[in-house]
């Protein structure tokens, strides 16, 4: 029996962008798929567009995100997941594109192997200045395959991976849906962290468009984007210190106190106060790594607080530079 591949994509407000992706899923080379797109909440001209492509080709399914799920694409992919059919899911963006023979090479790579996902490498495309940039990672196998992802030396995004629902189903893995931003960066460290046995296509079979909405999203854009990097650097510490060399994990601790004294300095009173109690639950897991004793730490990381809540002793916030020192 010929296996079907579920494809999910979540979209917002990108009527102007999806009609180029679900062409591309439709000029696949392999036809045994299913395409669930599921809106969150769209303004825009969305609906209309998917409705005419579930006209022209019944493979494709538009869905809403249920109201009793949260906002944002995370909760998208999930529901889709749920609501899928297939043996096999690919998830994918609303604004990138799947060359012609992305799903039947990577479905050859994965059909009745013993691999539990399959990756390719994917092509970073600038829109608006018509120019192939070049490949997103420079690999995606090494020899030390949990910490080069950690460190970005391998690196995949979200469309790359083609997996297979029963691993996943198995593990019980979903996308974090309080994240709003690095969440396939959580999503695969938590799928590397329980099997690194797939396959790696090192020719792009995916293109990932650069343009100006998605180049002026940055971890600062917002204080939940910032929280939610800081949220995984922080269980990337927590939960795999054992997996990890004592410089990677101060480098994610400098990285930590780089964030903090960010929002410290834009006074982002509550997000400011739950990463002082993550900073001081790390450094308690972490002691090891630091000349510094418990209550200088102590002092380093409570004492920009001041500022954030009082506007006073803006002295203090370079305090928040020294923390990992």
């Amino acid at each position: 029996m010929t296996p079907l591949i579920s494809i999910i994509i979540p979209t917002y407000n990108r009527g102007y962008l999806i009609g180029e992706t679900l062409d591309s899923i439709i000029a696949q080379t392999y036809i045994y798929w299913e395409c669930i797109v599921v809106d969150d909440g769209s303004t825009d001209n969305t609906f209309e567009v998917l409705n005419k492509y579930r006209e022209k080709d019944s493979r494709i399914q538009y869905y809403s995100r249920p109201k009793n799920k949260p906002k944002g694409a995370n909760a998208c992919r999930n529901y889709g997941f749920e609501i899928s059919k297939g043996d096999y899911v690919n998830w994918f963006d609303s604004d990138d594109i799947m060359l012609p023979k992305k799903l039947e090479t990577q479905i050859k790579e994965l059909h009745l192997s013993t691999f539990d996902f399959a990756i390719c490498q994917t092509q970073v495309f600038d829109v608006e200045k018509k120019l192939n940039i070049g490949l997103r990672a420079e690999k995606l196998k090494s020899d030390n395959i949990f910490e080069d992802y950690i460190t970005y030396k391998i690196f995949w995004l979200t469309g790359a991976p083609l997996w297979k629902k029963s691993f996943l189903k198995k593990h019980r893995v979903k996308f974090d849906e309080k994240l709003q931003q690095a969440q396939d960066y959580d999503f695969h460290m938590r799928i590397l962290s329980i099997s690194q046995n797939y396959f790696a296509n090192e020719t792009h079979l995916v293109m990932f468009n650069i343009h100006a909405e998605n180049m002026s999203k940055t971890i600062l854009d917002t204080p939940p984007k910032t929280f939610s990097n800081i949220q995984v650097k922080y269980n990337i510490l927590n939960n795999y210190r054992e997996l990890l060399n004592e410089d990677v994990r101060k480098n994610i601790l400098n990285e930590v106190g780089q964030l903090y004294s960010f929002i410290v300095r834009k006074r982002y009173k509550k997000i400011a106060f739950k990463t002082s109690l993550l900073l001081l639950l790390l450094y308690k897991s972490n002691g090891e790594l630091f000349q510094s004793n418990a209550l200088k730490m102590l002092y380093r990381t409570l004492a920009p607080l001041f500022y954030t809540f009082l506007g006073k002793g803006f002295k203090l916030t370079k305090l928040a530079n020294k923390i990992v020192s």
